[in-house]
């Protein structure tokens, strides 16, 4: 028998294709192009362009054609949005195309991304009428999908917000005290040592003894606005002498040393002004305004002494009250410490502020230890939201959802306003899948920094605008920040930024795996995938993912994932 020539052989082929082309014959791949090349999700769309070829002399005049693009996966099918040609002898509003010179044709397809998808096949089936007569003309396979890499992004990779104490670890405190002294007098009588304030100050001083905490003492020396200048100037500056004196001499006594500053003021007009104004005294407004009208001091005293009414009552009422020295001691009380903080949380929380619980559950690094002392804190303050709020957040990163969610939302009932409320309700939502209720919440969340563009990233890529996620993820190098630079096809980025991810972990290992699939290093998929895989969601999701689609016929990667 006669062998053909692999050129017969050839010419045969390229005969008989143009034959069935002739008789509207099956039509080759060849003649599609699909853009992407491989199907993605987009902001949770499937959507694509086929740009189509009909080759000269296929499409009779009296023709008809539907071409039904249609999405196989998972066991099932979805027919996507058709199109219709016609040939040029029909009337009909599908687009024409002439027998002769044939046509090229674009079709925009779009559906949603359905769970499934992620290992797709994209078909064409075709509806042909030649005049009455019905032809069959073969479904064409011309894509496969879906790439869906951007729902790698969780919200379980976010940080939960914790709201902050107010505790003050030191706390500064003040004690005051006057000496009040008889008229043109400086001396410091007794009773007056015996007032109640005064003995309250030197109890104060005596209770501070030996305390580390720095003490500072104030003085100042006060005359009455009566009298000279000068006379007054001398008498504020001795009554300021004697109450530092008196000072020193408790702090003697004590054997304690303190800082003490002091001053006088020859003529308390300032004091003056503030006592009548709070007085009922008769003819107070003109007192007041001979104050506003003179501003010499002499001049003043002898325009009020004129109100001889008024001044009497000056006299008994205002004027005592001025001729004094005012001492204050200003010193701090230091708190617990954190050993003793620790211990009251996990033995005596009763013994604790609402601050200083939340305080103490800082210094624990164990998540069950924090998440103990903020669960007594929702008991012991059961109306602070920040007990709830912070126990919430860790229930979160311990991926106790169920747990978050009933603490978080009795936060928001508590405080519907608190930034870190509603971020923590709306990763959670996130979390949920549910990312339009996550938006509002993190709307909300203004003033949260990296944490807050961390979430919105997220949120940018499930709404498929990958530019808005990787200016949010500009100085955040994690794993969702590494999953945007995938999606917009930067393997470059996504490298650079995996490098300065701290704490990394299997999914890290996976698009290590992602990124040598894309640019071919064999080796670097298996080593990486070999660690991600330890993560049982991964290693399933690896089966079907259409990163690795040209490595699941080696047996070393099928080893690997199976």
């Amino acid at each position: 028998m006669k062998r053909l020539s692999l050129f017969t052989i050839m010419a045969l082929l390229m005969s008989l294709s143009f034959m069935s082309c002739k008789k509207m014959g099956p039509l080759s791949a060849d003649y599609f192009k699909v853009d992407p090349p491989v199907l993605e999700a987009k902001g949770g769309k499937v959507e694509a362009t086929i740009t189509g070829t009909f080759p000269e002399e296929y499409v009779k005049k009296k023709a008809t054609i539907t071409v039904i693009p249609v999405l196989k996966y998972d066991g099932k099918e979805e027919e996507l949005q058709s199109k219709s040609f016609q040939g040029e002898k029909i009337q009909g509003n599908n687009t024409k195309i002439t027998y002769k010179v044939g046509g090229t044709y674009t079709h925009r397809i779009s559906c949603d991304f359905k769970p499934g998808m992620e290992k797709a096949e994209l078909f064409l089936k075709f509806e042909v009428k030649d005049g009455k007569k019905t032809v069959t003309v073969p479904e064409v396979k011309i894509a496969d999908g879906v790439n869906n890499t951007y729902m790698l992004a969780k919200a379980e990779g976010l940080e939960p917000a914790f709201t902050d104490d107010q505790l003050q670890r030191s706390i500064t405190h003040q004690q005051e005290a006057d000496i009040n002294f008889l008229v043109a007098q400086a001396n410091i009588r007794p009773s007056e040592l015996k007032a109640e304030d005064i003995v309250a100050l030197t109890n104060k001083l005596k209770e501070l003894q030996g305390s580390p905490s720095p003490k500072n003492v104030e003085i100042a020396g006060y005359a009455s606005p009566e009298g000279t200048v000068e006379f007054n100037t001398e008498l504020a500056e001795k009554r300021e002498k004697v109450a530092v004196d008196y000072i020193n001499k408790e702090m003697k006594k004590l054997k304690e040393s303190a800082q003490v500053d002091s001053k006088y003021t020859p003529e308390d007009w300032e004091g003056f002004q503030k006592l009548v104004s709070a007085s009922s005294i008769q003819d107070k407004e003109l007192i007041l305004s001979v104050l506003s009208n003179f501003a010499d001091p002499n001049q003043r005293e002898v325009e009020i002494r004129k109100l001889s009414a008024a001044f009497k009552a000056l006299e008994t009422d205002i004027l005592p009250k001025l001729r004094r020295s005012k001492l204050k001691v200003t010193y701090e009380i230091s708190g617990k410490t954190d050993e003793q903080l620790i211990s009251a949380a996990k033995t005596n929380p009763s013994s604790l502020t609402a601050d200083e619980l939340l305080f103490s559950a800082t210094l624990v690094k164990d998540l069950n230890e924090k998440a103990a002392i903020y669960t007594t804190g929702t008991q012991q303050f059961a109306s602070d939201w920040r007990m709830f709020n912070n126990l919430g957040a860790v229930k979160y990163l311990q991926k106790d959802y169920a747990a978050a969610n009933q603490a978080a939302s009795k936060a928001m009932d508590l405080n519907s306003s608190a930034k870190e409320a509603n971020f923590n309700w709306g990763i959670l939502n996130m979390q949920k899948g549910d990312m339009k209720t996550a938006e509002t919440f993190l709307g909300k969340s203004a003033g949260l920094g990296e944490k807050l563009d961390a979430a919105l990233g997220v949120i940018y890529l499930y709404k498929g605008d990958y530019g808005a996620a990787n200016k949010s993820f500009t100085s955040i190098k994690s794993n969702n920040a590494a999953i945007a630079k995938l999606a917009a096809r930067d393997n470059a980025g996504a490298t650079a930024v995996i490098k300065e991810i701290k704490e990394p972990d299997a999914l890290t290992s996976y698009l290590k795996a992602i990124i040598a699939a894309r640019t071919g290093d064999k080796e670097a998929v298996f080593t990486n995938m070999k660690e991600a895989v330890k993560n049982p969601d991964l290693k399933k999701r690896a089966l079907t993912d259409i990163e690795f689609a040209k490595y699941n016929s080696e047996a070393a990667f099928t080893q690997i994932i199976k």
